[in-house]
C-alpha cells in the first residue's frame, strides 16, 4: 500500500511547530552568512559582472532562457540573482540574505518528505523485519522527521550552497525538486481516484522548473522509482508494474533533454574541466566512483571541507574509492537479512549522484561540497529513521533511560554539526579567507593559490599576490592563467622589465591568451605608448571580443589619445557587456563633462558610477553637494 501524504500526521499543530522549530534554527544557523563578502569566483560570474541580470526588464528575460551563461543554462536562477538586483544591488547580505531563506525552506521540505517517506515505509509490505523498519505511534515517525531534517539543515556540507551567494543554483532547484517529490507521493496514494492526476501534474511542473533552475535533478526519476519500490508501489500484477514504469516517462524524457542541454553548453567555447581530466592520472570511472565515497566519507566525517580539493596520491586514491564499493556489498547483505532501508538510501544517493559524480566532465570542479546539496538527503533520512526506531523501542519498553539516550544521541551529533557549521559558515566571510582556508585543506591546489592571489592582487598587496601565483606556477608548471597574473601584478608595481618577461613566457605556452596581451597593453599604458597599447588590446578583443575590462581599457587608451568619440563608444560596450561595471561609468562622466552639451549626461554617468560604489564618483558628487 502506498502512503497517503495529503495527511502527514493526525497533528497538524506538532507538524507546524516541527516546522517553525527547523526553518526557525535553520536561519539562526546560518545567520553569519550576513556578515560575508561576495568572493570573486563564481561570484563574479553570476552577480557581480553578470549582463542578463541588470537592469531587470523583458529583454534580459528573454536572454536569460535563450542563452546560455558561464558553460551552463540555469535561466531561473538567473532570474532569482536578477530580482535580488533589483532590491538591493551589489550589498551582499541581500543575496546572502535570500540563499538563507532558500536554505531554511528546504529544511521545511525535507521534514515534509521525511514524514511522507517513514510513515509510508514503514506501512509498506515487506519493508523489513518485525520491530526493525517499522515505526509505531506517530510521534515517533514526528521525531524521526525532524532529526533527519534537521540533520540535512545543519550539516557542514550544506554551507558552500548557503555562504556563497552564486551557488543559488542548488538551492533554487532543491527548493522545487523536493515539493515535486512530495506531490509525486501524493499521487502515488491517490492512483485511481478522481482527481488524481493533478498532483501528478504539478509533480512534473515542480521538476522541469528545477530542472531549469539547475540541470543536476535529472536523474529524480530514479528517485520516484526508489520511492515506490521502498513503499511498496510494486507489490501487484505486472500490469500495475508497467503503469508505475510508464509514470515515469515524463520525468525521464524531461531529465534527458535537461542532461542534453548541459551537455551542449559545456561544450560552449571549451570546457576547462575536460583539459584537467585530459591530464589527470586517473580515468573517469576511477574518479566517478572515488567521488561517490567522498561525499559519504564528508558526510560522516566533515572536518576538513574547502572549495576545492587535490586527488590524493594513487594508492590513498583507490583506498578511499573503495569505500563505495564496500558499502554497495554491505547494503546488498543487510536486503538479504531482511534490513532494506540501507539500501534504498544508498542506491537514492547514486542515483542523485550520478551528474555531478565526474564520470562525464561537466564542471572546471570535478568535486565540490555544493554537488551533494541535494544527494546526500538519503543519509540524512536514515539518519531520522534510526531515531524514529530508537525512539519507538524505548518508548515501548517504558524505559525512561533507554528514551532519554535515544534522544541523548542524536542530541549530540546535531550539536556537534551545527557547531561546525557555524565555524564553517565563517569560512567563507570573503575571497582572502576562503582561499586561505582551501589552501590548509588542500595545499597542493594550483587553482586555489591562484585565487588566492587575485584576492591579494584586489587588495592591492602585491608582492603577497606575486608569491602566490609563483606558487600556483610551481604546483603546475603551464598554469598560464596563473602567470599571466603575475605579470598583471608586476604591471601594478610598475615593475614593467619583469612584467614583460613573464608575459613573453605565458605568450609561448598560450599564444591565443587574449589577457597576456590585454596585460602587455597595460605595461605600454604606463610606458606612455598609447598608440602601442591600443594595438595590444585590439588584439586581445580579437580573440575575446566580450572582455570587458579590456574594452575598458582600450577606451581609455583612445581617450589618452584624444579620440573622445571612439572612447565614448567603447565604454559604452563595456557598460553593456558589464552594466554593473562602475570605472566604466566614471570614465565617461569625466570624458563627457568637458563637454558643454553633455554635462547632464555626465552627471547621471557619475551617479550610476556612483550607485556602484565607484568611490571617486562619490566623493566628486558628495562635493559638488549632489546626491545620487
Amino acid at each position: 500500500m502506498a502512503p497517503d501524504t495529503l495527511s502527514l500526521h493526525p497533528s497538524r499543530q506538532k507538524v507546524v511547530i516541527a516546522a517553525l522549530l527547523v526553518a526557525a534554527s535553520t536561519f539562526v544557523l546560518y545567520s553569519g552568512a550576513l556578515k560575508n563578502d561576495f568572493i570573486g569566483w563564481d561570484d563574479d560570474f553570476y552577480i557581480l559582472s553578470n549582463p542578463y541580470i541588470t537592469p531587470l526588464t523583458g529583454s534580459t528575460v528573454v536572454a536569460m532562457f535563450t542563452h546560455f551563461h558561464f558553460k551552463s543554462w540555469t535561466p531561473l536562477t538567473l532570474l532569482s540573482h536578477a530580482v535580488d538586483f533589483s532590491m538591493w544591488g551589489l550589498d551582499p547580505r541581500g543575496h546572502h540574505l535570500t540563499n538563507m531563506i532558500i536554505h531554511s525552506l528546504n529544511a521545511v521540505w525535507m521534514l515534509l518528505l521525511s514524514l511522507a517517506l517513514l510513515k509510508g515505509y514503514r506501512r509498506a509490505p515487506g519493508a523489513g523485519r518485525a520491530g526493525e523498519d517499522s515505526a509505531g505511534p506517530e510521534d515517533a515517525i514526528l521525531v524521526g522527521a525532524l532529526a533527519a531534517a534537521l540533520m540535512f539543515a545543519w550539516h557542514p556540507l550544506r554551507v558552500e550552497s548557503v555562504a556563497c551567494a552564486s551557488s543559488r543554483k542548488d538551492l533554487l532547484s532543491t527548493f522545487l525538486a523536493l515539493p515535486s517529490i512530495l506531490l509525486y507521493i501524493a499521487y502515488a496514494g491517490r492512483r485511481g481516484m478522481p482527481g488524481s492526476w493533478r498532483p501528478y501534474a504539478g509533480s512534473v511542473v515542480l521538476f522541469a522548473l528545477a530542472l531549469i533552475a539547475k540541470g543536476s535533478v535529472m536523474t529524480m526519476a530514479g528517485i520516484l522509482l526508489l520511492i515506490d519500490l521502498a513503499t511498496g508501489g510494486f507489490a501487484g500484477p505486472w500490469r500495475r508494474w508497467r503503469r508505475l514504469i510508464l509514470e515515469k516517462v515524463p520525468f525521464v524524457m524531461l531529465g534527458l533533454a535537461a542532461g542534453a542541454v548541459a551537455y551542449v553548453a559545456s561544450e560552449g567555447g571549451g570546457n576547462m574541466a575536460q583539459v584537467l581530466r585530459a591530464r589527470s592520472e586517473y580515468s573517469s570511472l576511477e574518479l566517478g566512483v572515488y567521488n561517490c565515497s567522498f561525499y559519504l566519507v564528508k558526510t560522516l566525517w566533515p572536518l576538513t571541507l574547502a572549495e576545492l580539493y587535490s586527488y590524493p596520491l594513487k594508492g590513498p586514491f583507490l583506498l578511499f574509492a573503495s569505500v563505495a564499493p564496500v558499502v554497495t556489498v554491505l547494503c546488498a547483505i543487510l536486503w538479504w537479512k531482511g534490513r532494506r532501508s540501507p539500501l534504498y538510501a544508498w542506491a537514492a544517493y547514486l542515483v542523485a549522484i550520478l551528474p555531478m559524480a565526474g564520470f562525464v566532465a561537466s564542471s572546471i570542479q570535478v568535486i565540490a561540497n555544493r554537488y551533494a546539496y541535494l544527494a546526500a538527503a538519503p543519509f540524512c533520512i536514515l539518519f531520522g529513521a534510526g531515531v524514529m526506531r530508537a525512539w519507538h523501542a524505548a518508548r515501548s519498553a517504558g524505559s525512561t533511560r533507554m528514551t532519554v539516550l535515544a534522544l541523548f544521541v542524536p542530541a549530540v551529533i546535531l550539536s556537534a554539526l551545527a557547531v561546525r557549521t557555524a565555524l564553517h559558515v565563517g569560512d567563507w566571510r570573503d575571497a582572502e579567507t576562503v582561499w586561505r582556508h582551501t589552501i590548509r585543506v588542500s595545499p597542493g591546489q594550483a587553482l586555489a593559490h591562484n585565487e588566492l592571489g587575485l584576492a591579494l592582487l584586489d587588495k592591492k598587496e602585491y608582492p603577497e599576490a606575486i608569491a602566490s601565483f609563483a606558487r600556483a606556477v610551481a604546483l603546475y608548471p603551464q598554469f598560464s592563467e596563473a602567470m599571466c597574473n603575475m605579470g598583471g601584478a608586476y604591471v601594478s608595481m610598475n615593475d614593467t622589465i619583469h612584467a614583460e618577461q613573464v608575459l613573453r613566457q605565458v605568450l609561448a605556452l598560450s599564444p591565443r591568451d587574449y589577457a597576456t596581451y590585454t596585460n602587455l597593453g597595460n605595461i605600454r599604458m604606463v610606458q606612455h605608448r598609447f598608440a602601442e597599447a591600443a594595438g595590444f588590446y585590439e588584439t586581445s578583443l580579437s580573440l575575446n571580443p566580450s572582455a570587458f575590462v579590456t574594452t575598458y581599457d582600450l577606451g581609455y587608451a583612445r581617450m589618452l589619445m584624444g579620440d573622445q568619440a571612439g572612447a565614448l563608444e567603447l565604454l559604452r560596450r563595456a557598460t553593456r557587456l558589464n552594466p554593473n561595471y562602475r570605472d566604466a561609468y566614471y570614465l565617461m562622466g569625466e570624458i563627457l563633462s568637458t563637454q558643454k552639451d553633455h554635462v547632464e549626461d555626465a552627471l547621471r554617468a557619475y551617479r550610476h558610477a556612483a550607485r556602484l560604489g565607484q568611490e571617486q564618483a562619490q566623493k566628486l558628487l558628495a562635493g559638488k553637494g549632489l546626491d545620487w
